[in-house]
């Protein structure tokens, strides 16, 4: 074969070889731009990968097992949260309360006195509901599926009938979790007691409060999840920028004996949504847990 620059005679076996060095030449150009544009990317999604940790390769990995230990759970596991109990009734419960004040330090003294005194007590049922069918997470995959892994993990009926006859049990479980209720007149949106049948019925509504502490505002009428709890659960997996813990009106409702001012039912629902941003990556869930018990003297 002639050589059209040279005028000199090749092989094919020398035109093949300049036609591969050529092609060869032109691949390892491309090969090295595409390590340039994969380094760039890599650089600039570095920092939304530390939000997947482990969750990306399973959804239902320890980041959300961790946060389910601090969801209400009537579990047993919050140890040593438990507060002193003496001297924690301070209302007349054989006497029928009136206006918000005495409604307020009613409600908190059949409480304690039942943490304090019972002998058991049985929950019932706990049910958790997507709270007005909020499930917002944008367009986001890694918040979408965090989302769902929460749901399915957390908003689950159960029927346990589970009793606790421990003194430490009752403290650690019943309403509300680990600790006392201080329910103040403040706290209470709407309020009223009636008598029925030789009991007392109260039923109270709080004002909506963001990331209250165990025991005051909606936790003084319910076991909430507080930010401490969700922190201290994923256990640095995830470095939240914001969380908040939004409760929207928790209610309870309770049933006390006239006679002997004990109570013998309690029932409390929780609405809340829970707002995570992580990265500037942000998630709000709303979520509703419900609990049910029942108190034996």
């Amino acid at each position: 074969m002639q050589n059209p620059y040279t005028n000199q005679t090749t092989t094919e076996k020398g035109f093949w070889h300049l036609f591969f060095s050529t092609f060869e030449k032109a691949g390892l150009l491309c090969l090295f731009f595409a390590l340039v544009y994969f380094s760039l990317y890599l650089a600039l999604t570095q920092g939304r990968m530390r939000l997947v940790g482990n969750f990306a390769s399973s959804p239902n990995s320890q980041i959300t097992s961790g946060i389910q230990n601090a969801l209400p759970a009537g579990s047993g596991n919050v140890s040593g949260t438990t507060l002193p109990l003496e001297n924690a009734v301070t209302a007349d419960l054989t006497k029928m309360p009136q206006g918000n004040e005495e409604i307020a330090a009613y409600f908190s003294s059949a409480i304690n006195k039942a943490k304090a005194e019972a002998s058991s007590v049985t929950l019932l049922q706990k049910k958790g509901t997507n709270y007005n069918g909020v499930v917002d997470a944008g367009n986001n995959f890694l918040l979408s599926s965090l989302a769902k892994s929460l749901m399915g993990s957390f908003l689950k009926d159960e029927s346990p009938n589970t009793v606790y006859s421990t003194r430490s049990e009752i403290a650690d479980n019943f309403i509300p979790r680990g600790t006392q209720s201080v329910l103040t007149a403040n706290d209470i949106a709407e309020a009223n007691c009636t008598e029925e049948n030789g009991y007392y019925i109260l039923k109270v509504k709080v004002k909506p409060d963001n990331n209250p502490a165990a025991g005051h505002g909606s936790g003084a009428v319910g076991s909430v999840i507080t930010t401490d709890e969700i922190t201290s659960a994923v256990n640095g997996r995830i470095n939240f920028d914001n969380l908040l813990c939004q409760y929207d009106g928790a209610s309870a409702q309770i049933k006390v004996e006239k006679a002997t001012g004990h109570l013998t039912e309690i029932s409390s629902s929780l609405p809340m949504y829970l707002h995570l941003t992580a990265l500037g990556l942000e998630c709000r869930i709303g979520l509703q847990f419900d609990e049910n018990w029942t108190v034996a003297w």
